[in-house]
């Protein structure tokens, strides 16, 4: 599909004037090797890790990990209401495949009911994680459009929770979710409520350099691990720019597998864009969609979704205001998706499969966005 310097030569070719975010080199660096792991743990342990969508070095944390693998102890992965298949967890685990105990997490399967939050949300989470004596997470700490960061007890909601819980916490306050805020956030204050009601006892969490490397990494009691590493993510990822653009050329990457994952990107660098301007998402897609449902989903207008939201449909409806979400950026901008995915049936965009095609809906001012997947762009 072409490099970024591919493409800003293209640009310069073109004569459009740009400026290039992306995320900032970190301010101090704390690899695996200097994080602690848990000692003296007795008991069955269950350590819920990252689905497939999602970059983490799983293999490394599980050498991190190595002592707690040697007892009783089950990997989960947490799928939230994602699809993963068993040969997905054996490209994760590698050679860790045949040396641990792993499963899949299945929002529809056993789950048992740990509590209610402080708003009311009915948590319910994967029986073998609720049940073991000691609980891990592992997260990726990086900005997210609704939750403000991923990782911490986002691994536990929507990570290892019931779809009757997830489908519940989404519709009532993704409308109040935005990409870098934790405090004030009640998308993230009731993950963050979740993941005590489920007794997480111990969390790594880490932050990714540019490479996709391990920058920053901090494990122990759930909650400052977690606030340790959004310090870390927020000065590497939340990046200032000098006012509103006409156009942005947004790469998707590291959230690139499918559509669905990539519509982080859109949410991320949209409101550095005025209303009305050009987006070009550059997203390889090699997953297409994601799932027949997404993809059924992109195929309907904005307003058939919200009417299906509104009718009281309880299936799994994240796919649903997922598709809503990027919807209503199709609306505000003129958006142009370049890859060499199959997303062939995609309503309210335009495909290219050509770079020079991507770049000919770009104007005037233009914002080329790094690592979209992770990198928020702020307008000062």
């Amino acid at each position: 599909m072409g490099s970024f310097e591919s493409f800003a030569k293209r640009l310069s070719e073109l004569g459009l004037e740009y400026d290039v975010v992306g995320p900032a080199p970190p301010g101090v660096r704390r690899g695996l090797e200097q994080v602690e792991p848990p000692s003296g743990v007795d008991g069955r342990v269950a350590i819920a890790v990252p689905d497939h969508t999602r970059p983490v070095p799983l293999q490394r944390v599980l050498e991190l990990l190595s002592p707690l693998l040697r007892g009783r102890c089950q990997l989960i992965f947490a799928t939230g209401s994602h699809p993963m298949g068993v040969e997905d967890a054996r490209r994760m685990l590698g050679s860790w495949s045949s040396k641990v105990s792993f499963g899949i997490h299945d929002s529809s399967g056993p789950h048992t009911y740990v509590g209610r939050t402080s708003r009311g949300l009915g948590v319910e989470v994967d029986e073998r994680f609720a049940s073991a004596d000691f609980k891990v997470t592992v997260g990726v700490v990086a900005p997210h459009p609704w939750a403000g960061f991923s990782g911490g007890s986002k691994v536990v909601l929507p990570g290892v929770s019931s779809l009757r819980t997830i489908v519940e916490h989404h519709l009532r306050w993704y409308r109040d979710g935005r990409p870098g805020a934790v405090e004030g956030n009640p998308f993230r204050e009731e993950i963050e409520e979740a993941g005590r009601l489920a007794g997480v006892d111990w969390a790594l969490n880490m932050v990714l350099d540019e490479e996709g490397r391990v920058a920053y990494a901090e494990g122990g009691e759930p909650g400052e691990s977690f606030r340790k590493c959004v310090g870390v993510a927020r000065s590497m990822y939340v990046r200032p720019v000098e006012g509103l653009y006409d156009s942005a050329l947004v790469f998707a990457e590291p959230l690139d597998i499918d559509l669905y994952q990539a519509t982080k990107a859109l949410e991320h660098a949209a409101p550095a864009v005025e209303e009305g301007g050009s987006l070009v998402l550059v997203a390889a897609c090699p997953r297409g969609y994601g799932s027949e449902e997404f993809k059924r989903l992109a195929s309907m207008d904005g307003e058939a979704i919200e009417e299906l939201l509104r009718s009281g449909w309880r299936g799994n409806v994240v796919p649903a205001i997922v598709a809503l979400r990027m919807k209503e950026i199709f609306e505000r901008y003129s958006v142009t998706v370049f890859t060499e995915g199959p997303l062939e049936g995609l309503k309210g965009a335009e495909l290219a499969r050509s770079a020079r095609e991507a770049l000919s809906s770009l104007r005037g001012r233009v914002l080329v966005v790094k690592r979209g997947g992770f990198t928020v762009p702020q307008a000062r």
